[in-house]
């Protein structure tokens, strides 16, 4: 299905948009608008996965800190996880 769109461009992507090839501006904003959308659902998978990662790290963290003692690999793991939830407070 094929829907004409309007749009208010800002300067520098209309500057951009005028600079494309006359018959093909269509074809190029819509290849553009499916690959940010695939972009799109990369990047939150991609942040899911490494939530989910983060989530693994800090259990194994706390359990080994728990079994073994304070080493230097769980502090250089809890360092990797700094600025997140899941950084462990000593």
């Amino acid at each position: 299905m094929k829907q004409l769109i309007s749009a208010t461009l800002s300067i520098e992507a209309a500057m951009i948009y005028n600079n494309w090839e006359k018959q093909k501006k269509s074809s190029i904003l819509s290849d553009l608008i499916v690959r940010e959308e695939i972009n799109r659902l990369h990047i939150e998978a991609l942040l899911k996965q490494r939530t989910q990662a983060q989530v693994t790290m800090s259990l194994a963290i706390v359990r080994l800190l728990l079994k073994e003692g304070k080493t230097p690999l769980l502090e250089k793991m809890n360092d990797s996880l700094e600025g997140t939830i899941h950084y462990q407070y000593w």
